[in-house]
């Protein structure tokens, strides 16, 4: 049976919210703050407002077309050729995030909290609930991120503002970092940091309320851009400008740092259940996404039914022996450039000559 459930403007946000959270829980913050140093504040407000210039130019290219995500307008651009070469596209970066997101984060349970366990256990009980969430379809997804996201959202603010008393002047200064080339000019590769934009390219369709697709995205945006920066922010108080022990993972040891009397002393136990739970939405997100594109590559009527061959692949890409700094490579390098090239290159080309042929054939019609 075809799942028609469609989210509401509510949802939607804390869904795209979700993305850039798990993001947060795990490395980006660390990796902004490792390229430029003391001149993250300086580089997270120049991505933040180059982000926000492409965000419009995405959303104003896309509102031209009813209904439609990338993967349909591809297809309304160059047919069925070029809709199975974005719909593979997709697949792959799906399943490159999905399990590396994966891996990395059961690597942080296992090493802190659950060492007497085998990863593959904690692998494997991940992949239980997303295929349970997928089962039941993008309404269970979409209900437990509403409930989820404004929790962590707050668990966020509380690591804020309790690392803000180790904030020191040598923090954050010189406040243009290294020099004016890493912060200016090669920061700008930071611009990856805001990548809940690729997933704009794809939420219009799901929407219940497609006229509010321009707000939902820029709402999205502003809270999740403020989360970022918040974190860069606390991520600083850790950051020594002769020393690159910043661990990976550092929000962990962030939220390990707060002390609220005896009663709260090891908070950072609730926030871990907090961001399990975030990953389990994040990661079932993601499923749903790449069943959807199947569904649509090969007319699949309902994207339940790949849940199990989906899951399964994400089972076995999971298992991959991974060392640290192969994570770290694949996340800040190869991941920072993919994102780049689809969000700069790939996506905004592909809707400047689908909305020119749109533009062509109306005038064609008219005469």
């Amino acid at each position: 049976m075809e799942n028609s459930y469609k989210i509401k403007n509510g949802e939607a946000i804390c869904l795209i919210i979700l993305l850039m959270i798990n993001k947060l829980i795990l490395n980006v913050p660390y990796y902004i703050v490792e390229l430029v140093g003391n001149g993250a504040i300086i580089n997270i407000l120049i991505i933040g407002i180059v982000d926000f210039i492409v965000l419009l130019i995405i959303v104003n290219l896309i509102d031209k077309f009813e209904s439609m995500d990338l993967l349909d307008i591809s297809g309304y651009l160059g047919g069925p050729i070029l809709k199975n070469i974005i719909g593979f596209f997709n697949i792959i970066f799906f399943y490159l995030v999905s399990s590396i997101t994966l891996v990395d984060f059961c690597n942080v349970l296992h090493n802190i909290y659950f060492s007497d366990f085998s990863i593959i256990y904690i692998v494997l009980f991940f992949i239980i609930g997303i295929s349970i969430a997928n089962f039941i379809g993008i309404e269970s997804i979409s209900h437990h991120a509403t409930f989820i996201v404004p929790l962590i959202i707050v668990s966020i603010f509380i690591t804020f503002f309790f690392t803000l008393k180790n904030l020191s002047i040598e923090n954050i200064t010189p406040i243009f970092g290294k020099d004016y080339y890493t912060t200016f000019v090669k920061g700008l590769s930071n611009a990856f940091s805001m990548y809940i934009i690729v997933y704009i390219y794809y939420v219009k369709p799901l929407l219940k309320n497609q006229e509010d697709f321009k707000k939902i995205s820029i709402i999205s945006y502003i809270i999740s851009y403020i989360l970022l920066a918040s974190t860069v922010i606390s991520m600083l108080s850790l950051f020594e400008s002769n020393s690159n022990n910043i661990p990976i993972n550092s929000l962990f040891l962030l939220s390990r740092q707060i002390e609220l009397g005896d009663f709260l002393k090891r908070i950072d136990s609730i926030f871990i259940l907090l961001w399990i739970s975030a990953s389990f939405s994040y990661l079932s997100l993601i499923i749903f996404a790449i069943n959807r594109t199947i569904k649509k590559l090969f007319n699949i009527s309902n994207e339940k039914m790949i849940t199990f061959s989906s899951c399964s692949t994400l089972f076995g890409l999971s298992l991959i022996p991974l060392n640290v700094s192969q994570i770290q490579f694949i996340e800040n390098t190869i991941y920072r450039y993919i994102v780049l090239a689809f969000i700069f290159i790939i996506g905004i080309v592909l809707l400047i000559l689908a909305n020119m042929k749109r533009r062509r054939l109306l005038n064609e019609k008219k005469i």
